[in-house]
C-alpha cells in the first residue's frame, strides 16, 4: 500500500469515532450499564441510527486496523510488533461485540411487543370486569400476566447481553491499552513525525494507552458506584487521543 493509502486508511478511526458517539446519543448519555430495560427500549427506538452507527463503527475500525498494519516497520522492534497485534485483537473484540448491540436491538422489538400485548390484555381484562364478563376478564387477566412474564424473561435475558457486551468492551480496552503503550514506546526511539508537528507520537500514544489502562483495571474496580461509567468516559479521553495520532500520523505519510 502507497503512503497516501496508509494515511487515508490510518484515519478510518475518524468513521469510527462518529459511529461511536450517534450510539451513545441513541442509548443515552445518561443511561447506565445496569439499567437493562432502558437500553433495551432505546435500542428498539433508535434500531435504524444504531444499525448506521454499527456499521461505521465496523468499517472504520477495520479501516484503521489496515492502515496501522502498513505503518509495520516505522519502529521497528518487539514494542512495535506488540503494539500492533494488541490493538489489533482489541479491534478484533470491538468488531466481535457489535453483535451484542444487534442482539440488543431485536430484544429491545421483543420487549416491546411484550410490553404492547400486556397493556392490551390488561385493559380488556378491565373493560370486560367492568361490563361484569368475569370469564372474558379472567381469560385476559391470564393473557397480560403471561406476556409480563414474557417481557420479564427479555429483560433478564438482556441483563445476560449487557453484561457480555461490557465485559467484551473492556477486555478489549484492555489490550488497547497495553497495544498503544507498546506503540508509544516503540515511536519514542523513531524519527516517524506526525502533521501535528508540536505533538510527539511517542508519547500521544503512550498517554493513550496508560490511560486505557487506568481507567479499565483501577478505576473500573476501585469506584463502587458508577465504575463502569466513569472508567467508560475516561477511556473517551484516550480514543480522542488515539484519533488524534492517527490523524497526525496519517497526514504526515499522505505528503510523503
Amino acid at each position: 500500500m502507497s503512503s497516501r493509502g496508509t494515511g487515508l486508511t490510518l484515519m478510518g478511526i475518524v468513521v469510527a469515532i462518529i459511529g461511536y458517539f450517534m450510539f451513545q446519543s441513541s442509548i443515552g448519555l445518561d443511561t447506565k450499564v445496569d439499567e437493562v430495560q432502558k437500553i433495551l427500549e432505546n435500542s428498539h427506538e433508535h434500531a435504524s441510527y444504531l444499525g448506521i452507527a454499527f456499521t461505521l463503527i465496523s468499517v472504520g475500525l477495520v479501516v484503521h486496523l489496515a492502515g496501522l498494519i502498513n505503518t509495520r516497520g516505522t519502529a521497528a522492534g518487539t514494542a512495535e510488533s506488540l503494539g500492533i497485534f494488541c490493538i489489533m485483537a482489541a479491534i478484533f473484540m470491538w468488531v466481535i461485540n457489535i453483535g451484542f448491540g444487534f442482539a440488543a436491538v431485536e430484544m429491545g422489538g421483543k420487549l416491546a411487543e411484550a410490553a404492547g400485548g400486556a397493556q392490551a390484555a390488561a385493559a380488556a381484562a378491565a373493560a370486560a370486569a367492568a361490563a361484569g364478563d368475569a370469564a372474558t376478564a379472567g381469560a385476559a387477566a391470564a393473557k397480560a400476566e403471561s406476556a409480563m412474564a414474557a417481557a420479564t424473561g427479555i429483560v433478564i435475558a438482556g441483563g445476560f447481553n449487557q453484561a457480555a457486551s461490557v465485559a467484551g468492551n473492556v477486555i478489549g480496552s484492555l489490550l488497547a491499552g497495553i497495544g498503544w503503550l507498546s506503540l508509544g514506546m516503540a515511536y519514542r526511539n523513531s524519527d516517524a513525525k506526525g502533521a501535528i508537528s508540536f505533538l510527539p507520537l511517542g508519547w500521544l500514544a503512550m498517554l493513550a494507552g496508560i490511560i486505557l489502562l487506568v481507567a479499565n483495571l483501577v478505576i473500573i474496580n476501585v469506584v463502587a458506584d458508577g465504575g463502569t461509567e466513569l472508567a467508560s468516559q475516561i477511556s473517551g479521553i484516550s480514543f480522542i487521543l488515539i484519533v488524534i495520532w492517527s490523524v497526525s500520523r496519517g497526514l504526515a505519510l499522505m505528503k510523503e
